[in-house]
């Protein structure tokens, strides 16, 4: 293997003028609070103090991987492999530590530490040192414009996570802060003589002079072998970041479209559409064990290599379908009338959809709503039998986890089973015996018998005050309300409420002493007794 490693510091890559591009197959930056505290932490617990001053010692950042060698040659630009989280938490933190300079007046300090974020080419045009195309414009803004003139709101979850770790760093860099975590390790006779300026220059340098292994190598497919490799010896890489490494490695083409990141970019946006957000890992499990097979999550990137041939055509039809099927789950977990034109014969679905995850927080029935959304999606079945199997999955939801609290993780591996055998129907007397055979018939094998039911159900309590019990309690009054007025739909200005007031004990709390009742009924009724409280009740438009 024609590779490169050297022993380097972060003073040398960031002061190498050179600009180092994070690729369009790498992850977006990630990290959280546990990961730039105990990095902020662990530079700031390595810094050493003797005879009243302070300065920096070695650490050791681990590897970094890239395409290009930044000490040899004259590659202007090179690619980051690996190590752009630690690289991209570097530069948040030299932007707070230039802008806490500029707090505290040291205008040349603030200017100095600046140059390891922008430099300049040859011709004195400014250059970003770090440079990504997934966090663009809101990094370069927020991030390496030492002015910050221009704020955007984050409205990405990378975006969220570039602003909290500056955040966090801008709340760490005080005095108090500082000399906090310092005398941890060394005292408060040791630190209370240190200026604030004094620990802040030897915060820098600790970073600066941290050092590394880089590895360089100028050929793609060889770094992204090494890649693996340190990522199969390392902390391994979520499932999800592999797999995009692994469709982005085979989708090279980025002109006159970049195909794989706008397919990418799009399944995200679709995800973080609506009231409910739904994070990629999840999403992409459920599409996989709804479509593929059912697999441990830890065992993604694996079943993916196993099952999709490495080809263009095949990793293109692949973003395709994902992107198709991200927009079925987000019709599932935020359902709306509008998705069906507001058409009537479709309110029921959204009610269902609505119960299944908000009344009843179940996750792993949207395997199965996958495939029965494809299957209605290309005629294979039609909205009767759409229907018929939705509801029968509201009512055994209803019964197995909302009343009877159910262990969810049997659920799985049948809906995963019936999703996989649905999709493969090619008519409706197929998918029928399908919906029969691989979903029904399992599920009722699950369903609490009557007397378990019963127990539980009459156990229901509903208060005004906060009360786990309050949804389902509510969902239940309203679903009796249906079935005794024949209609499918809630009433949308139903207010339950109790009949005898709910502070004459426990007992009034139960779902025997609750009825449904229109908001101005219920405003006419007021605080009176019970007995006063049925003349009023005698007109009311929703059945009692």
């Amino acid at each position: 293997m024609n590779i490169k490693p050297y022993d380097k510091t972060i003073r040398d890559l960031l002061g190498s003028k050179r600009q180092f591009l994070i690729p369009r197959f790498q992850r977006e930056y990630s990290w959280d609070k546990k990961n730039y505290q105990e990095f902020f932490e662990d530079m700031m617990g390595n810094l050493a103090i003797s005879n009243g001053k302070i300065s920096a010692s070695q650490y050791f950042l681990g590897t970094m991987l890239f395409i290009g060698n930044f000490t040899e040659g004259t590659d202007q630009e090179i690619q980051v492999v690996d190590g752009q989280q630690r690289l991209t938490t570097i530069t948040i933190l030299f932007s707070a530590l230039s802008d806490r300079f500029v707090e505290l007046g040291e205008t040349t300090l603030s200017r100095q530490i600046f140059t390891y974020i922008m430099t300049e080419d040859d011709d004195g045009k400014e250059v970003r040192i770090l440079k990504s195309k997934t966090s663009y414009p809101f990094f370069a803004y927020f991030i390496q414009d030492k002015e910050k003139k221009i704020r955007q709101e984050a409205d990405s979850e990378e975006e969220t996570c570039i602003k909290e770790t500056y955040d966090y760093f801008v709340s760490q860099l005080k005095d108090d802060k500082l000399k906090a975590l310092l005398k941890r390790k060394h005292g408060s006779e040791e630190v209370k003589s240190l200026s604030e300026i004094d620990i802040l220059k030897a915060l820098r340098d600790q970073v600066l002079n941290s050092t590394f292994v880089s590895i360089s190598t100028t050929d793609r497919d060889q770094a992204n072998r090494i890649f693996e490799i340190l990522n199969a010896k390392g902390k391994r890489l979520a499932d999800i970041d592999l797999i995009k490494n692994k469709i982005f490695e085979v989708l090279k083409k980025e002109e006159p479209a970049d195909y794989a990141e706008e397919s990418w970019k799009q399944i995200k946006t679709t995800l973080n559409t609506g009231k409910e957000t739904v994070g990629l890992a999840t999403f992409y499990r459920h599409f996989w064990i709804s479509k593929y097979k059912k697999t441990y999550s830890n065992k993604l990137y694996d079943a993916f290599n196993s099952a999709i041939a490495k080809t263009e055509l095949c990793y293109r039809n692949f973003l395709e379908d994902m992107l198709l099927n991200a927009k079925i789950y987000m019709r599932i977990v935020n359902p709306r009338r509008e998705d069906y034109n507001n058409r009537k014969e479709y309110f029921w679905l959204v009610q269902s959809l609505n119960a299944l995850n908000n009344y009843f927080n179940v996750v792993q029935v949207r395997i199965a709503l996958l495939a029965l959304f494809d299957v209605k999606d290309r005629d294979v079945i039609d909205l009767k039998m759409l229907k018929s199997t939705v509801l029968y999955l509201e009512n055994f939801h209803f019964a197995y986890n909302a009343i009877l609290s159910g262990k969810a993780n049997r659920l799985e591996k049948i809906y995963s089973t019936f999703a996989i055998n649905l999709r493969k129907a090619t008519n409706k007397a197929e998918a029928q015996t399908i919906i029969q055979t691989k979903l029904v018939e399992p599920l009722d094998q699950l369903f609490p018998t009557f007397e378990d039911f019963y127990k539980k159900f009459i156990a229901l309590t509903y208060s005004k005050k906060d009360n786990p019990s309050n949804t389902k309690t509510k969902y239940a009054i309203n679903k009796l309300n249906c079935y005794l007025s024949r209609k499918e739909i809630f009433e949308d200005d139903g207010s339950v409420e109790h009949l005898v007031p709910e502070s004459d004990g426990e007992y009034s709390l139960g779902i025997g002493n609750l009825i449904l009742l229109e908001q101005q009924l219920n405003s006419d009724a007021g605080q009176e007794t019970y007995t006063k409280k049925q003349e009023t009740y005698k007109n009311p438009t929703i059945p009692g």
